[in-house]
C-alpha cells in the first residue's frame, strides 16, 4: 500500500521538487492538486519565522502533519549573496524582493541592488532544507548548501515560465549558463542541495512506507 504524503506547500515550484525528490518511491501525493475544497481549508499558516532555513522547514511540516494527521515533507531554501552583507538575506529570498509583485520585478529590484556590484562580488549559493513530519511530530530534518555561481547581469527566464521559481533566470553558471539551461546531472555536478539531500530523505521515506515502520520517537535525531 502506497504512504500517502502531504505536500506542504503552495508554491508550484517547491511543490514539482518535492515530488520530484521522492519520484519512483511507493507514495501518493495529497496537496492543493488533489485535496478536495473541504481538506483545503485545514491548510495552517506558518509565520516562517525561523532563524534557519532548517527551522522553517520543520515548523511547516510539523504544522501541515498536525492538521491533516498524516506524513508530511516540507522545505524551505533561498539565495545567499555575500557581497551585499545586511541587505539581503537567503531567508527572504522571496519577501525581500516584494510581496505582490511578479518575478520579472522581483528580479529587476535584485539587480538594482547588486548595478555597482561586479566580478566576484556578483557570487551567490543556494541553501536548502528539507523536514518530514507524521501526525505533529518531526521525524527528520537535513540543511545543504551548494550551487556556487553568480548573479547574472540580467534576468533570463525560461520560456515556459519560472513556476514560481524566479531566481532561476538570474544564477548562472562561470560560463554563463542559467540554472534552468541545466540537466539534472549538470546540477549535480554542481553541488545542487537538492542532490545532496536526496539519499536521505529517499530512504527515511522508504522506511516510512514499510508495514513496520516504527512510530516517531522523540529522540529521533535531526540531521544537519
Amino acid at each position: 500500500m502506497a504512504l500517502s504524503i502531504v505536500v506542504a506547500t503552495q508554491n508550484p515550484a517547491k511543490n514539482q521538487q518535492l515530488r520530484a525528490l521522492l519520484s519512483g518511491l511507493n507514495v501518493t501525493f495529497l496537496d492543493e492538486t488533489t485535496l478536495d475544497e473541504t481538506s483545503m481549508s485545514a491548510i495552517p499558516e506558518v509565520a516562517e519565522k525561523g532563524q534557519t532555513h532548517l527551522a522553517n522547514a520543520i515548523e511547516k511540516a510539523v504544522a501541515w502533519a498536525r492538521a491533516f494527521d498524516a506524513t508530511s515533507i516540507a522545505s524551505d531554501g533561498g539565495l545567499s549573496i555575500p557581497a551585499l552583507g545586511d541587505e539581503w538575506s537567503s531567508l527572504i529570498t522571496r519577501r525581500g524582493t516584494g510581496q505582490d509583485v511578479s518575478d520579472e520585478e522581483r528580479a529587476a529590484r535584485l539587480l538594482r541592488r547588486m548595478r555597482d556590484l561586479d566580478g566576484e562580488r556578483r557570487a551567490c549559493y543556494w541553501t536548502e532544507a528539507v523536514a518530514v513530519a507524521r501526525s505533529g511530530e518531526l521525524i527528520g530534518a537535513w540543511e545543504e548548501s551548494g550551487l556556487r555561481g553568480c548573479i547574472a547581469p540580467d534576468y533570463v527566464p525560461p520560456a515556459g515560465g519560472t513556476n514560481g521559481f524566479w531566481v532561476s533566470g538570474l544564477w548562472v553558471t562561470e560560463t554563463g549558463r542559467r540554472r534552468w539551461q541545466l540537466s539534472d546531472d549538470e546540477l549535480r555536478e554542481l553541488g545542487d542541495p537538492w542532490g545532496k539531500l536526496e539519499a536521505n530523505v529517499r530512504d527515511l521515506i522508504r522506511r516510512l512506507g514499510e508495514p513496520d515502520a516504527p512510530a516517531p520517537s522523540d529522540d529521533q535525531p535531526v540531521a544537519l
